[in-house]
Parts: C-alpha cells; sequence; structure tokens
C-alpha cells in the first residue's frame, strides 16, 4: 500500500517560496538544451506565491495564455505543474521538493 506525501502547510510553502528565490540566481541559466532555469523557478514562485490552482497554471503558463505561440514553453508550464503538484501533495512517493530538484544546478 503506497502512501500519498501530505500536503505542506503554508510555513512550508513559504519557506519553500524563500528557498527557491535564493536559489534562482544561483542556478545555471540554461540547459544543455537551452531551457530557461531561472524562467522555471520563477514560473514556481509564482504558483506558491499564488497557491495557484491547477486550471490557473494552465491559464497562466498554457499555450493558451500566449496570443504568439512561439512564446509558449512546455518546459516552464512542465515545471510550474511540478510546484503545483508538490504544494497539493500530488507527487509521488520518491520525489522532492522543487527547491530540491534545483539544488544540484546552484553554484556555491
Amino acid at each position: 500500500m503506497s502512501t500519498k506525501p501530505s500536503r505542506p502547510t503554508d510555513d512550508a510553502i513559504n519557506a519553500e517560496i524563500a528557498a527557491l528565490t535564493e536559489l534562482q540566481p544561483r542556478v545555471r541559466a540554461r540547459s544543455f538544451f537551452g531551457d530557461d532555469h531561472r524562467e522555471a523557478i520563477g514560473a514556481q514562485i509564482a504558483v506558491l506565491a499564488g497557491r495557484m490552482s491547477m486550471d490557473e497554471v494552465h491559464d497562466t503558463y498554457g499555450e493558451d495564455a500566449f496570443e504568439d505561440p512561439i512564446e509558449f514553453d512546455q518546459y516552464v508550464l512542465d515545471e510550474a505543474i511540478a510546484a503545483r503538484d508538490w504544494m497539493a501533495g500530488d507527487l509521488a512517493p520518491g520525489f522532492v521538493s522543487p527547491s530540491e530538484n534545483w539544488a544540484s544546478l546552484a553554484n556555491g
């Protein structure tokens, strides 16, 4: 029987926002594939700070949120969804918080 992770408290969410804010300028700006790590972290911060629902995440970062399709970034949407899933306690066992996920890409 698997157990679902518990939903983080408001204090834990606020601590996660602080951790992401501290990590954002220290994380490598782009991946080998050109994905914008810092923009993705910014989206995660916004999702957590706004306590966004899944609909709000899609309204803000989904394809329909942009007039110009070239502005849409699937990577940013995926990371925003990951933050929302963590906040809602919907991550599968073994998955870590967004800040723990980014820590390996941080300098210093």
